[in-house]
């Protein structure tokens, strides 16, 4: 039992400076709590409009030079992928790697119709969807985003004002409580500091 202590002790101590290391490197952080918190929400935001930029270009793209075609949902595809084998206007049979966009409600071996670029085949959606088929799940997904993150940021920076008074206040306790000490001093007759004003 004592052995297990002792090893016990050992790895504490081998592990303490590490974690003091490591809290001293993230301090500073912890300061900056509330606005890393908004950053990382911005940073999301943006990503999340950059999803419906990149399927509103590939969708104009589409537009640009479409091709029409009838296509088979084929087996194995997940979620983000679901891959469509069609045929197109010059006779070749296609199943793009990216899969097609705005699978929704696709089963295997069902036939959709589907719209493709024909300068680049492996650009295909689903024939009358287009990128606006994103918006409301992107709009969800901000919305339930800064849900979190904007009271999150919020009770940081409130946590941090309460911090920074509370530290203050007790400054100003010490420095009046220095002074006081140092009136009290002089008004008992004690020596004065040397060179210092009387009151």
């Amino acid at each position: 039992m004592t052995g297990l202590r002792e090893s016990a002790r050992r790895v504490a101590g081998r592990v303490r400076p590490l974690l003091d290391e490591a809290l001293a490197l993230l301090r500073p952080a912890g300061r900056r709590a509330p606005e890393i918190v908004v950053t990382v929400g911005i940073v999301v935001s943006v990503l999340l409009a950059l999803v419906l930029v990149g399927a509103a270009r590939n969708d104009a793209h589409i537009d640009a030079a479409t091709g029409r075609a009838v296509g088979e949902v084929l087996e194995g595809g997940s979620r983000p992928h679901v891959y469509v084998r069609f045929t197109t206007d010059e006779g070749a049979v296609l199943t793009p790697e990216k899969g097609v966009f705005y699978p929704h409600g696709l089963e295997p071996g069902q036939l959709v119709r589907v719209e493709y670029d024909r300068t680049d085949p492996e650009l295909v959606r689903v024939a009358g969807r287009t990128w606006t088929e994103g918006l409301v799940p992107v709009a969800l997904g901000l919305v339930a985003l800064w849900a979190v993150l904007a009271p999150t940021a919020w009770a940081l920076a409130r946590a941090r004002r309460r911090r920074r008074a509370a530290a203050a206040a007790a400054r100003d306790d010490v420095a009046t409580t220095e002074g006081s000490v140092a009136a009290g001093a002089s008004e008992d007759g004690e020596p004065e500091m040397a060179g210092a004003a009387r009151r």
